[in-house]
């Protein structure tokens, strides 16, 4: 397997998955194939990163500029709360209703090994990869052809 992202359970500024959304903000920038890497959705048409993206008033093209110029994660992250006007109140609630909502991200963490190997892991692994993502890729280039208007109808 290629590049991993870290955990969506790590938090910066109060936030889960905001690490995670700027580890693929980088690397999305190296590569050559822009916002699809290495198999991981990024950005405004990634359905997790999309609702942080929202919470945070922001959008991917930013946070892409903001990497660019900033090689620290702490200070994007510091940056983008202080733009979005979000307290840390604010931030924690966010976070813990992400969390509740995408079951603590327990299909990603499976289908990226992070959690014991096991029959619930496998199961977890299958589901993710075999109903959930199947739906995810086709939504997210039909959206990328959309946002660089080269729709198909």
């Amino acid at each position: 397997m290629g590049w991993i992202p870290c955990s969506g359970r790590d938090s910066v500024e109060g936030l889960v998955w905001l690490p995670r959304l700027l580890e693929k903000a980088r690397h999305a920038e190296a590569s050559q194939s822009g916002r699809l890497i290495d198999g991981y959705c990024y950005g405004d048409n990634d359905f997790i990163d999309k609702q942080l993206l929202a919470f945070l008033r922001t959008d991917d093209v930013t946070i892409s500029g903001l990497v660019r110029e900033h090689p620290a994660d702490a200070d994007v992250a510091k940056m983008l709360v202080e733009r979005s006007g979000r307290s840390h109140a604010e931030c924690e609630a966010f976070s813990t209703t992400l969390r509740r909502k995408l079951f603590d991200f327990v299909l990603i963490e499976a289908d990226e090994g992070r959690l014991r190997p096991g029959l619930k892991a496998s199961i977890l692994k299958f589901i993710y990869n075999n109903m959930v993502m199947p739906i995810v890729y086709p939504l997210f280039r039909r959206d990328e052809r959309n946002r660089n208007g080269h729709s198909n109808g």
